[in-house]
């Protein structure tokens, strides 16, 4: 069954983020109509993985696949202006995450140079 599609102007960002989350915990796929930076529209239609907040800017990012590009890429949750969930499952498979490595430092001297060889 198709959900109704929901228009983000008339709704709040919880509301809306919620809704996502209640998605991507369910492994639904979403169609969205969203505006990039220069606001230029598209249609896509995205498996999201994770929504998280960009410490840069503080902006709130929907981190997904993207069934027409195929890739793993973010949308910015506050260009998002309509969308709609989905009953058909996730069928792209997303990126393999890196785990962080992990290290011993048995002095000061070897974790300071650990952390430099990081950055």
């Amino acid at each position: 069954m198709l959900e109704t599609m929901k228009n983000t102007a008339r709704q709040s960002l919880t509301d809306t983020l919620t809704d996502l989350g209640h998605a991507m915990d369910e492994h639904r796929a979403v169609v969205i109509a969203y505006a990039d930076a220069d606001e230029a529209p598209s249609v896509r239609t995205i498996e999201i993985h994770d929504i998280i907040t960009r410490g840069d800017d503080g902006a709130v990012v929907v981190q997904c696949m993207d069934r027409l590009s195929q890739g793993f890429r973010g949308f910015r949750a506050d260009r998002i202006q309509i969308y709609v969930t989905l009953d058909e499952p996730y069928v792209l498979d997303a990126p393999a995450i890196p785990l962080p490595v992990r290290f011993t430092a048995r002095t000061e001297k070897e974790f300071v140079a650990l952390e430099l060889e990081r950055d």
